[in-house]
């Protein structure tokens, strides 16, 4: 059976994600040269240049005019457009996310809190997250701005790096979910003081070391969300 130059492709692609993981190579280390790889792989130099071309927009290599691939710093970009293609096809929703947020999120602020008890970790970008919201109450970009670096702070200080990388995938596509929540709230008349207020409640549990506390606080956050959302 003849294999197509985009099958081809394809199957180089893979050839060479599984050579680097054989390698062990790491972020900033190069593969081998399109010649080389072409003779290893018993295929033309084209097939591996599209290969590349494949693992460089899904975020595994970066190229340069004239030198080699090298490994590239992982990136949530391409999950980030899987789970915004899936929405914009409607076969997730809202709720959805943001009952995976729920989960992820209840479990970042759980073992934050888990570390600063342990006395590991910073509440610094949490702290100014926060204080930066309560000076944007009324401007809501900026608001929003803040809002999404304190649950990114959050997610540093947990130093679970999974967990860490889908939740940074899902904040692009949430930023739409953001305003409209952030006007829903306005609408029931609820105040984006209370907001600052759920967020203080998170940063005061994870800081005092209350894992259960965090996650509840973190819960009942997004519970709120859900109801300015109409969820």
């Amino acid at each position: 059976m003849t294999i197509g130059r985009t099958t081809l492709s394809q199957h180089v692609a893979q050839e060479i994600i599984g050579e680097i993981k054989l390698r062990g190579l790491r972020t900033g280390d190069e593969i081998p040269a399109e010649g080389e790889l072409a003779e290893r792989h018993g295929v033309n130099r084209l097939a591996v240049r599209e290969a590349i071309r494949t693992l460089v927009a899904r975020g595994v290599l970066v190229s340069s005019q004239g030198k080699r691939a090298r490994v590239a710093v992982p990136a949530p970009a391409v999950l980030e457009q899987i789970l915004d293609f899936r929405l914009s096809q409607n076969s997730m929703d809202l709720a959805d996310l943001l009952d995976t947020r729920r989960v992820i999120e209840a479990e970042l602020a759980r073992r934050a809190a888990v570390r600063r008890a342990a006395g590991e970790g910073s509440m610094t970008e949490v702290d100014r997250a926060l204080a930066t919201m309560g000076h944007a109450v009324g401007e809501p970009e900026a608001f929003i701005a803040a809002d999404l670096a304190f649950h990114q702070a959050v997610a540093e200080l947990a130093a679970s790096g999974l967990f860490s990388f889908i939740l940074t995938a899902m904040n692009g596509i949430l930023l739409d979910s953001r305003r409209a929540s952030y006007h829903g709230r306005e609408r029931r008349g609820a105040g984006q003081e209370a907001t600052v207020d759920a967020h203080r409640r998170i940063a005061d549990a994870i800081a005092g070391g209350d894992g259960n506390r965090a996650a509840e606080a973190m819960t009942a956050h997004l519970a709120e969300t859900g109801h300015d959302l109409g969820l």
